[in-house]
């Protein structure tokens, strides 16, 4: 990745949003060329596989006799021939792909960022303030404060990296089961129908793998969740240290409008870093004075109790006593929660469809695919007129990850 140069007046969520769709898109890519190189082979497998069955079909004709045996007997030593160097090829460019992936070191890229980011701006953050509990000579920076959710956004890396160098050979084994009892029963299939199996296959994607929640994973849905979820934690892993640095050890909760019912009741909290809670008397962050403050709970406790879960991206700024207004009369709003929910639903929906025009084999299913893009689309122009949502059209691309 590039250097990143931090800037303070940038909402946190739009750097959770970018920095998770960097690792998505990734990841996607790699996923997309992946399939097509296994399309390639899928088609050849199934042109080989009907000059099998019309050999079969024809067999029927006694006269053949020796000659339908041996054409039958080369047809078939070329279909396994194929499939045994499509199998070698896939593996060579499946653990190519993953190299690559790894010397990119996105994880350390992409935290890095993050950790910039949220320090730069708690720095901002305080600099607003004259009196700090505490003045200190910053000798180090906040990576050590992240350097665990590095390491984990790195495992996540790898486990998707360890898939891509099975996903090819997986995906090709699969298409070959779609059609490979017809050639076995010597049965005469339409060979339309055979290629519009692989490209609904092609279009739908291979599942990266299964949670232990129970959850069915895309590639790219997996790297974007992990991305947003970790960017999130270095950002307000590298805030809180630089506040510590200089004494402060309070931080309010800010959030959007339509946060989930577990992060919502935390949004406009004061919570401590340090294990403090109840009602306390500060000194002032700017005036020679002091300020009673309520602490609601403690950082970890939010944490505990599901708010900043898996791609959230709730943020937490330091509390200036005298100084911050933290956001005042917030309440969980389902309808807001769904309005954002459903927008994303849509989204899913109009990139499945892209995916099923790119993957069409022939100008009806294209035409088809293609209006049901313009019909999602016009759902979701309806959908954000009556919330009142923004569209982020990045969200509909195929270069963005697929799955709910």
């Amino acid at each position: 990745m590039a250097l990143y140069i931090p800037d303070p007046d940038i909402p946190a969520a739009d750097l959770i949003d970018d920095l998770g769709r960097v690792l998505a898109e990734r990841y996607m890519n790699a996923e997309d060329a992946l399939l097509r190189e296994v399309a390639v082979r899928a088609y050849r497998d199934i042109e080989l596989q009907a000059k099998l069955n019309r050999a079969i079909a024809s067999g029927s004709d006694r006269v053949s006799g020796l000659r339908y045996a041996l054409d039958r007997n080369r047809q078939l030593a070329e279909l396994d021939g194929h499939r045994a160097q499509a199998l070698r090829d896939l593996q060579v460019l499946a653990r190519t792909t993953a190299d690559q992936l790894r010397a990119e070191n996105l994880a350390e890229g992409v935290i890095s960022a993050a950790t910039t980011q949220g320090e730069a701006e708690a720095a901002a953050r305080l600099s607003m303030a004259r009196r700090l509990p505490a003045r200190t000579t910053l000798n180090g920076s906040a990576t050590q404060a992240t350097a665990a959710t590095q390491l984990s956004l790195q495992s996540s890396l790898e486990v998707l990296n360890q898939r891509i160098t099975r996903l090819p050979q997986d995906a090709f084994k699969r298409v070959v089961a779609m059609n490979s009892s017809n050639v076995l029963l010597g049965v005469q299939t339409k060979l339309q129908a055979q290629y519009a199996n692989v490209q609904q296959f092609l279009s739908e994607g291979v599942g990266g793998f299964t949670d232990r929640g129970g959850r069915n994973w895309r590639i790219g849905t997996y790297a974007e969740m992990a991305g947003r979820t970790t960017v999130a934690r270095a950002f307000n892993d590298a805030g809180v240290w630089r506040m510590q640095q200089s004494g402060i050890n309070l931080v309010t909760v800010q959030g959007s409008l339509s946060s989930c019912a577990k992060c919502a009741p935390w949004v406009g909290l004061i919570l401590s870093t340090d294990g403090t809670t109840g009602t306390v008397i500060l000194p002032h962050a700017t005036q020679d004075a002091e300020v009673t403050v309520t602490i609601a709970g403690t950082l970890d406790g939010a944490r505990n109790a599901g708010c900043f879960h898996p791609n959230c991206s709730h943020k937490v700024s330091a509390y200036l006593p005298g100084l911050s207004i933290p956001q005042a009369g917030f309440e969980y709003d389902p309808k807001a929660e769904w309005a954002r929910t459903r927008q994303r639903e849509i989204e899913v929906d109009i990139r499945a469809a892209k995916r099923k025009q790119a993957t069409a084999g022939d100008p009806v299913t294209a035409q088809r695919a293609k209006a049901k893009v313009r019909a999602k689309q016009a759902q979701l122009r309806e959908h954000l007129d009556l919330t009142g949502r923004k569209r982020n059209s990045a969200r509909e691309q195929l270069a963005f990850a697929d799955g709910r």
